[in-house]
């Protein structure tokens, strides 16, 4: 019975987060813009030529032009958020170390997009950004399209 709350509380919070379908995908800021925390949660749209990270409190375009070179790669990690600890709190006490089997339910894969660029007086710079799954590649492939400036070697 306990292992049927902890799992319906996973999975619970997990379809709260779910974005409606035209939204576009939440993303998380990992480090790298000045004018934006650390793991800030927001929007990350390409639009007129500018790259636009929206979190709450802060916002940040990065001309396309201005971009360098792009990188995609892939990272698994816990999530859940405040559910996610609530769980793994839990887990510790479920019995016959059926915990273990929900910390690895709760861990996922997320595309990291890594963008290159200069400033307007051509210092470089970098942002990190953990993307859902599968949305790395084809955002990388609209910054090229737009025209930002990307190498072979940062495919996936």
């Amino acid at each position: 019975m306990k292992l049927a709350a902890i799992t319906f509380l996973a999975f619970a919070g997990a379809w709260a987060q779910s974005p409606a379908t035209n939204a576009p995908p939440k993303v998380r800021h990992v480090i790298g813009l000045d004018s934006v925390k650390r793991d800030a949660t927001g929007t990350l749209t390409l639009q007129g030529g500018i790259l636009r990270f929206q979190a709450k409190k802060a916002m940040t375009d990065v001309p396309v032009s201005s971009i360098d070179d792009i990188f995609v790669g892939a990272e698994t990690t816990q999530s859940g958020g405040k559910t996610g600890k609530v769980v793994k709190t839990a887990a510790i006490a479920a019995p016959f170390e059926s915990g273990k089997a929900l910390t690895i339910l709760m861990r996922t894969k997320v595309d990291i997009l890594t963008v290159a660029f200069h400033d307007s007086d051509g210092a470089v710079h970098g942002a990190i950004f953990a993307l859902p799954r599968g949305q790395g590649a084809p955002m990388r492939e609209q910054l090229v399209q737009a025209g930002a400036h990307a190498s072979e070697a940062g495919k996936p």
